[in-house]
């Protein structure tokens, strides 16, 4: 079983074990109760969450109180990799993504992702085209997406892309 890292414990919330937690995927639906967690490698369940201000707080089984909550301050909550993909979402894994070949709706190839940057509003994908490098907003105008492991190029001339990308 491969473990995905999707949250962190940031600190207890009120007395009744309640815990802050900072998400770190964008799919905020993933802590509503339906899937097991692993904190500190122990298979946790979800009793309760809600979502505030870009926030999940959370109660777990395994955490009675705000004493018991201190414990679990700054700890990093996981799910299976093979749970998380059965979260139906257009979203994607980076390690998903590095790698992969994309090509136009025409089949023609575009490219291959080398790597992909987030400055804060939309991850941007860097893409090598022979030797040259570009940067793409990772966008549902440019791209189109199939399964979990596939991502096709709908427009390969996007105006707004950056070329000669420098690391």
């Amino acid at each position: 079983m491969e473990l995905l890292c999707v949250g962190k414990i940031i600190k207890p919330q009120g007395i009744k074990g309640e815990v802050k937690i900072f998400p770190l995927v964008d799919i905020p639906a993933i802590f509503n109760g339906k899937h097991e967690f692993f904190i500190n490698k122990k298979p946790v369940k979800t009793k309760s969450c809600t979502f505030r201000l870009g926030y999940a707080y959370a109660t777990f089984d395994v955490i009675p109180d705000r004493n018991t909550a201190e414990k679990y301050r700054n700890s990093l909550i996981y799910i299976d990799k093979e749970e998380f993909y059965k979260i139906p979402s257009n979203q994607f894994l980076i390690d998903d993504l590095v790698g992969q070949i994309l090509y136009d709706e025409k089949s023609d190839y575009v490219g291959q992702i080398m790597g992909v940057e987030n400055f804060g509003f939309d991850d941007i994908v860097i893409v090598k085209e022979g030797e040259r490098l570009y940067q793409i907003p990772f966008v549902s105008a440019i791209f189109k997406t199939g399964d979990k492991t596939s991502v096709y190029v709908i427009r390969k001339e996007y105006e707004g892309a950056k070329t000669d990308y420098e690391n």
